[in-house]
């Protein structure tokens, strides 16, 4: 199959030559074919599991859990998201916490708004069943991840842990996934992580390109929070491009979080994006200040137009690591993972921002 991207994937020397005027045109994307990689997958929907607990026996219910094949994915469940600390909690207390929490009115709409929307959760399997495939294809060692689904009282969106020795276990909380229209703030109240430009995306056409986005962040290392801006851009123009890879056929404003008219800002603004970069002298700066919203997510770029979104440095660094690795077509997505230098890859895909 082909993917067809209008990216511009040309030269760029060194700092001191900002650039040539550009031309682009769209590139073939090879995608391959991975319909014969059988993977299989595994979802264990928690949230459901909770609520059909024995209430009357709630206590040796829990432990159960805690012994059971998902024992790691409780304990972290009990202990971080509905902090009940099996551990120190005694029995009774166990006991009045978990029969709270089950009879609670406001726990009990939050499973009934994921069941609404999430009862049929085919279509989030198969989405991730075709990712497994790509993984295993870009990454043939790495065993298939396993996929948890949970409620969090909207506190934790997704995380990734080790639920065995070698296997990545992708926990989801649906709860954070209930779609841009639903009234977060009536329940979160000011809390910035539901500001409009954020919940915007909580929903099922971003639900698997978020969490894979997470698995591809833990395969590459959290980035150091000393880097510079072009650190920072090649580390997510990594994920990006891992993330595609993973995600072929999922539309680049989804992998990217931004709308449609986003994602066309962007590309017609290359040079533009490129030239502010430049001019501001933020390639290497690493005052968190200035460049906090071109990597973060946020409504908009600093200093640039009211309609720029946020993170356009990781768009650029996006397009530099694709040059760069059309430049490189023997280096495989582990091998880009280990390499280290920003600057040589800045420098080796010789890119270049489009014009239009």
């Amino acid at each position: 199959m082909i993917k067809k991207r209008n990216a511009c994937l040309s030269l760029f020397v060194v700092f001191s030559i900002l650039f040539i005027t550009a031309s682009c045109s769209n590139d073939n994307i090879f995608i391959p074919d991975v319909s014969d990689i059988e993977v299989g997958i595994s979802t264990v929907r928690t949230e459901q599991i909770i609520q059909e607990l024995d209430t009357n026996n709630i206590v040796n219910a829990i432990q159960a859990l805690q012994d059971g094949t998902d024992s790691t994915f409780y304990s972290l469940y009990f202990e971080y998201i509905l902090r009940l600390n099996v551990n120190q909690f005694k029995a009774e207390e166990q006991k009045k916490y978990m029969l709270g929490f089950l009879k609670d009115e406001g726990i009990n709409r939050i499973f009934h708004e994921v069941d609404s929307v999430y009862q049929d959760f085919v279509p989030q399997e198969k989405a991730f069943e075709k990712a497994f495939q790509y993984l295993k294809y870009y990454f043939p060692k790495k065993a298939t991840p396993k996929v948890y689904t949970y409620i969090s009282e909207f506190s934790y969106q997704k995380f990734v842990f080790e639920p065995e020795p070698g296997i990545d276990g992708l926990a989801i909380g649906l709860d954070m996934y209930l779609g841009a229209d639903y009234p977060y703030r009536k329940y979160v109240g000011n809390n910035e992580n539901f500001s409009a430009y954020l919940t915007r995306r909580y929903d099922r056409d971003h639900l698997v390109s978020s969490v894979i986005s997470a698995l591809v962040e833990d395969m590459l290392g959290n980035a150091a929070p000393g880097e510079n801006l072009l650190e920072k851009m090649i580390y997510h123009g990594k994920k990006l491009y891992i993330l595609d890879k993973l995600l072929p056929q999922t539309p680049d404003h989804i992998l990217m979080q931004y709308t449609e008219e986003q994602w066309e800002w962007v590309q017609n603004n290359e040079q533009e994006m490129w030239a502010f970069l430049f001019k501001e002298k933020l390639f290497y700066s690493t005052d968190i200040n200035k460049i906090n919203k071109l990597v973060n997510p946020s409504p908009t770029s600093s200093g640039m137009p009211s309609e720029s979104p946020g993170r356009t440095a990781n768009y650029l660094g996006w397009q530099i690591t694709s040059a760069f690795m059309k430049r490189n077509p023997d280096m495989s997505l582990q091998d880009l993972i280990n390499f280290e230098g920003s600057q040589e890859i800045l420098e080796k895909s010789k890119f270049k921002p489009k014009r239009n």
